[in-house]
């Protein structure tokens, strides 16, 4: 339920991450040293981004409060890291252009909360009620992830052109 549709936001998230990992490039070298660098820092920055999400939603569905954009927040530094070393031209506006469609993305978890569902009541109409107002606010997030992940695949579409012809 809620965690399988979190779960699923997580794997596209991590599925982005790994193109931005695939596909960052940084200037003032040649463009293949350059991937080299930004994959690097990607790397370093997507490392935990599957276990966080995972021990997250666990977190979030035992009542605790998660915030989901910070799980995001080490790839969005990892995008910077790799934007200040960055002075190739030919690299340096669609790897912008990605990290700013990276921003899009966590804003689009901004806010998400999940209720206790480890005490939830399902006899509780009131409780059945939080429930089915989470459940349409994740499908409202996923929706805009799709979309936000639609516009990062774009971007990153455009960084793996420019490092493939690296």
């Amino acid at each position: 339920m809620n965690k399988a549709t979190l779960t699923r936001i997580g794997g596209l998230a991590a599925a982005i991450a790994l193109t931005a990992t695939m596909t960052a490039c940084s200037g003032g070298q040649s463009v293949a040293d350059a991937c080299k660098i930004a994959n690097s820092e990607m790397t370093k920055a997507t490392s935990s981004v599957s276990s966080d999400l995972n021990a997250a939603v666990q977190k979030a569905t035992q009542g605790e409060k998660v915030d989901f954009a910070a799980i995001f927040a080490p790839v969005q530094k990892g995008l910077d890291e790799a934007g200040k070393k960055v002075t190739n031209e030919a690299v340096k506006a669609p790897l912008s252009a990605f990290a700013s469609e990276f921003k899009g993305f966590i804003k689009v978890y901004e806010g998400l909360e999940i209720p206790d569902l480890k005490n939830i009541d399902a006899t509780d109409p009131a409780a059945m009620d939080k429930v089915q107002q989470a459940q349409d606010k994740i499908q409202e997030i996923s929706t805009k992830a799709q979309a936000a992940s639609a516009k990062l695949s774009e971007q990153g579409k455009k960084l793996q052109d420019v490092c493939n012809k690296g």
